[in-house]
C-alpha cells in the first residue's frame, strides 16, 4: 500500500469513528488523573490498556506501589523498524476537576480537564492504531506505546521503562499536541528548577530591628539578580514562580525561600547560569544572610534537533502535504518526554496530537476537526519509520 493511499484511509476511518472518539475521551477526561492521585491514574492504565488489548496489542501494566501504574503497548509487525508513540495519562488538576468541568463541546472546540494535555492526543493515536490494523497494516517490526504518569511532575519513576521502551528504536512520536497554529515540535528547550533559600535571624520589627537579619529583604534582592540572567545566553529564561517567608508583619524574618524554573537550549548553559545563580549569592544585601540554593533532582535535558530528527520532520511536512494541509515545525520552551527519548539517541519528533492549547488552564481545548488528519498524520510517520531497517 502507497503512502498516499494508507493516510487517506486512517483519516477516513478516524472521521467516521469521530462521534465514538468523542464520547471515549468524554469518559477519559470524567477521570481525576493528577499526577498525585493513583486510583485516577491507576484507572486510566486499566481503561488504555484494555483498549490496547482490543487492537491486539500486548499491553502490560507497570505497577507502581506509591505513584500511579505506567502503561507498555506492544504491537508485532512483520518487520523492518521499530516505532515508539510516548504519551503521559497524568495531568495537573486536584480531584474534583473532572465532576467540575465535565468534557463539552461548543462548536468545533472540545473542552476540558485533560482533553489537549493529554487524553485527547493519547486517544487520536489510539484510533490511528485502530485504523492501520482494519487496513491489515503491519509494515513494521514494533510499534510501541507507552502512556507515563509522571510527566507532569519533577519526580520521576519511569525513567526505567521509558529507555526500554527507545532500545533499538528507529524513531519516537510524542503525543503533545500540535500548537495552536498547528505547528508540530521538532526542538525544545531544557528545564530544571532550583530552590534558593535565605536564613537570617528574627528580631522584633519595632524595638530592635537592627539585630535582625532581614531573610526576605534579601531574597528579593536575589530574586532580582537572578532575573536578570534572562536571556544573557540565548535561550535562557529564568522566572522566579513560587516564594514563601516571613511568619508576622512585626518580627524580622529569619526565612525565606523561592524556587526558580530554568529552561536552557544546551547543558553547557545551564552549568554556566548555575555557576552565575552562586557567584551572585555572594553579592549580598544583607551580610548575616546565610543562601543556599539546591537544583532539583530531575534535569530534562533539550530537545536537540538532530539530522535524523530533522529528516523525521521534513517527512511528516511530506504527509500532510499528501493530505491536503500544510505544516511547520518549531522550537519550543516547554519541556516533554521528547528530551529524554532524543537523550537516549532515538530521531524523534513531537506535537503529533491533535491541534490544541490553553494546557493547564480551565479554557484547555482541542479542536475536534484536526482529529482525523492528525491521527493520519501520525499513522503515516508509524508508516514511514516502520519501513526503515535497524
Amino acid at each position: 500500500m502507497d503512502l498516499q493511499s494508507l493516510v487517506s484511509g486512517v483519516e477516513a476511518y478516524t472521521q467516521q469513528h469521530l462521534s465514538h472518539y468523542i464520547e471515549e475521551l468524554r469518559e477519559l477526561c470524567a477521570i481525576d488523573s493528577d499526577s498525585y492521585h493513583k486510583p485516577g491514574l491507576d484507572e486510566m492504565a486499566a481503561r488504555l490498556g484494555a483498549r490496547m488489548r482490543n487492537l491486539g496489542m500486548q499491553a502490560t501494566i507497570i505497577e507502581r506501589a506509591d505513584w500511579g501504574n505506567d502503561l507498555f503497548g506492544v504491537l508485532q509487525g512483520n518487520g523492518g523498524g521499530n516505532v515508539l508513540l510516548l504519551g503521559h495519562i497524568d495531568t495537573v488538576y486536584p480531584v474534583g476537576t473532572a465532576a467540575a468541568r465535565p468534557l463539552r463541546i461548543e462548536g468545533n472546540t472540545i473542552y476540558g480537564p485533560g482533553a489537549c494535555d493529554m487524553k485527547g492526543c493519547i486517544l487520536a493515536a489510539i484510533y490511528a492504531i485502530e485504523a492501520l490494523v482494519a487496513m491489515d497494516y503491519r509494515a513494521f517490526g514494533e510499534m510501541r506505546f507507552l502512556c507515563v504518569s509522571d510527566e507532569e511532575i519533577n519526580t520521576r519513576h519511569c525513567l526505567d521503562i521509558l529507555q526500554t521502551a527507545c532500545e533499538n528504536a528507529q524513531g519516537a512520536l510524542v503525543l503533545e499536541a500540535a500548537r495552536s497554529n498547528g505547528d508540530i515540535v521538532s526542538a525544545r528547550k531544557g528545564l530544571t528548577y532550583y530552590t534558593l533559600t535565605a536564613r537570617g535571624r528574627s528580631a522584633h520589627a519595632g524595638v530592635e530591628p537592627e539585630k535582625g537579619h532581614n531573610a526576605i529583604e534579601e531574597l528579593a534582592h536575589q530574586v532580582l539578580q537572578f532575573q536578570d540572567l534572562n536571556s544573557w545566553r540565548e535561550g535562557i529564561t529564568v522566572n522566579a514562580g513560587v516564594i514563601s517567608g516571613g511568619t508576622l508583619p512585626n518580627v524580622v524574618p529569619d526565612f525565606a525561600q523561592a524556587q526558580f524554573d530554568l529552561r536552557f537550549l544546551y547543558d553547557d548553559d545551564r552549568l554556566a547560569t548555575e555557576n552565575r545563580f552562586h557567584e551572585l549569592m555572594g553579592q549580598k544585601r544583607i551580610p548575616g544572610v546565610e543562601l543556599t540554593i539546591e537544583r532539583a533532582p530531575d534535569i530534562k535535558g533539550p530537545m536537540v534537533r538532530t539530522a535524523q530528527g530533522l529528516e523525521l520532520a521534513q517527512q511528516a511536512q511530506h504527509i500532510a502535504n499528501l493530505l491536503g494541509f500544510s505544516i511547520n515545525h518549531v522550537m519550543t520552551g516547554g519541556a516533554s518526554d521528547a528530551s529524554y527519548t532524543t537523550g537516549y539517541g532515538v530521531p524523534s519528533l513531537d506535537g503529533l496530537g491533535p491541534v490544541g492549547g490553553r494546557d493547564h488552564s480551565p479554557a484547555e481545548y482541542l479542536m475536534l476537526n484536526s482529529v482525523a488528519p492528525r491521527a493520519s498524520l501520525l499513522a503515516g510517520l508509524i508508516a514511514s519509520i516502520g519501513g526503515k531497517k535497524d
